[in-house]
C-alpha cells in the first residue's frame, strides 16, 4: 500500500483547525486531549519512543518516553496521534525507534506506509506550512540558513533535524 501523504497532511490540518491553532508552538498535548487521548510519560527502556493504545470506550492512551528530550517527546506525541487518527484498525501500536532520526532498517528505506504517513502528519501538525512561512517572513534578512533553522526550531519547539526535513519538504531549502 502506498503512503497516503496528502490524507496525513489534511488530517493534521483538520486537527489544527479544530484546536484553533494560529501560532507556534503547536499545543500538541491540548490537541491530543481534543481527540480523547491521554498522554502518559514513562521512562521506557531502550529506544522505545512511544506507543498508542486505543481503548474500547473511544479514548486512547499515548505513552511517551519521559527520558527523551522535549522536542522528541513532542514529535512522538504528534506521530502517535497520526497512528490514532489514520490507522484506526490498530488497537495498539509501538514505535521502538525514534519516529525521526534513529530509524529502523525498514523505516529508513521508506517502505512502511503507516510510518511514512505518521511522519508526514507529525511534521504537518507541529510545523504547519502557513505558520512556518509566516515565521520565516519575520526573520532578519541577514540571517544564514543554520541560524534560521535554529531559530525556527526554537519557535516551533522541534529539533533542528525535524525543522530541516520540514523546510526541505516544503521546498524552502534544497
Amino acid at each position: 500500500m502506498a503512503p497516503r501523504k496528502q490524507l496525513a497532511r489534511k488530517r493534521a490540518k483538520d486537527l489544527l483547525v479544530a484546536g484553533g491553532v494560529r501560532y507556534p508552538p503547536v499545543p500538541v498535548e491540548a490537541l491530543a486531549a481534543l481527540v480523547n487521548a491521554e498522554i502518559r510519560y514513562e521512562p521506557f527502556a531502550g529506544e522505545l519512543s512511544g506507543m498508542v493504545h486505543r481503548k474500547s470506550d473511544g479514548t486512547a492512551v499515548i505513552g511517551v518516553n519521559g527520558l527523551h528530550s522535549n522536542t522528541r517527546q513532542r514529535f512522538t506525541i504528534a506521530h502517535e496521534l497520526a497512528h490514532l487518527l489514520l490507522h484506526q484498525n490498530e488497537e495498539f501500536h509501538v514505535d521502538e525507534n525514534s519516529p525521526i532520526g534513529f530509524r529502523s532498517e525498514l523505516s529508513s528505506k521508506a517502505v512502511d506506509a503507516n510510518e511514512i504517513e505518521a511522519n508526514q502528519f507529525a511534521a504537518a501538525l507541529l510545523m504547519p506550512a502557513a505558520l512556518v512561512e509566516a515565521e520565516i517572513a519575520k526573520l532578519p534578512r541577514n540571517i544564514n540558513s543554520e541560524q534560521a533553522i535554529a531559530r525556527l526550531s526554537e519557535i516551533f519547539q522541534v529539533s533542528e533535524q525535524a525543522m530541516t526535513f520540514r523546510l526541505s519538504g516544503l521546498r524552502i531549502i534544497g
